[in-house]
């Protein structure tokens, strides 16, 4: 089966045009040829831009809608009709999954009834002493070769039958599916991945690390304190006429205030590089410094506290 010949891109707003130059050169009186709906031009021009790109089912279906669109008395119908057998004929011959009643040839069924209506539709207005007109007869030549090509599908596929016939699937499935979204479905384009920042991510780690092994030396200075106390509790109770400078209970004295310390000082170092390292962490895997302000922990001999710096 050969496949229709391509036909030049037309714009509906150009036949208009040129209807209207023709009607003002006849008579006010012979002026009858009926407006076209804004909507049949807008389906036209889409089944245009659908054929060009190949999608021959989308643009059967637009070229119906301009097709049912246009008043029955206007001298355009018959050219769309004829755009309409065209595409169909043209998604007939690109093929499609023949399945149980589904056939590329539902298109050309659709085509010979479109055609039938339009035959009879001008006959009954042509009368038996009219003459017929020019489209009426390509219309007829149309038909009769649509019917070859289903007669010539049928060898194949001996159950088609124009009555009962489908389209393929993925034909109804272009169809229905919007060319189109509009602004409330249009998705928003995704976010581009944001890259890590290495340095404060290797820093957020290490600090929360250290916070955590100072948690470490927290519950050691708080067991040897506990410890401790534990000792010389015991100590007084087996000796309670031991003095106060006793060198055991001296010792004892020393490893409790020694737990003490750790503790107090294993709990706040571990709190403030738990909590810069957790902020080092988030702000590096979300793709670095998003403003211009930095808390940072600060440590010596002498003294714990923050550095808040603010950038200009």
């Amino acid at each position: 089966m050969q496949r229709p010949s391509e036909r030049a891109p037309t714009c509906l707003c150009t036949i208009v045009g040129v209807a209207v130059v023709f009607a003002s050169l006849v008579p006010n009186g012979a002026r009858a040829e009926p407006a076209i709906s804004p909507e049949a031009e807008q389906h036209y021009n889409r089944g245009i831009t659908e054929r060009d790109a190949g999608h021959y089912a989308v643009a059967a279906s637009e070229f119906a809608a301009a097709y049912e669109g246009i008043p029955e008395s206007s001298h355009l119908r018959a050219g769309v009709l004829f755009e309409m057998v065209d595409v169909q004929r043209a998604a007939f011959s690109a093929g499609g999954r023949v399945r149980g009643k589904e056939h590329p040839a539902a298109h050309l069924c659709a085509a010979d009834k479109a055609l039938s209506g339009f035959i009879d539709a001008t006959e009954l207005a042509r009368g038996r002493k009219g003459k017929r007109s020019p489209d009426t007869v390509r219309a007829i030549e149309l038909r009769t070769d649509l019917r070859k090509q289903v007669a010539a599908a049928q060898q194949t596929a001996p159950e088609l039958d124009c009555a009962t016939v489908e389209y393929p699937r993925d034909d109804v499935v272009a169809v229905t599916q919007p060319t189109e979204p509009d602004e409330t479905s249009a998705k928003k384009p995704p976010r581009a991945p944001r890259k890590i920042d290495k340095p404060l991510v290797i820093a957020g780690g290490v600090l929360t690390g250290v916070g955590l092994a100072m948690v470490g030396v927290m519950a050691a200075g708080l067991v040897r304190g506990k410890r401790a106390e534990a000792d010389g509790d015991t100590l007084v109770a087996a000796m309670p006429t031991l003095p106060a400078d006793h060198p055991a209970l001296q010792e004892i004295d020393h490893n409790g205030k020694v737990g003490n310390r750790m503790a107090i000082a294993g709990g706040v170092i571990a709190g403030l590089a738990l909590g810069a390292g957790v902020g080092l962490l988030v702000v590096g895997l979300r793709g670095g410094r998003t403003n211009k302000v930095a808390v940072t922990p600060t440590m010596s001999p002498r003294a714990l506290g923050l550095a808040l710096r603010w950038q200009f």
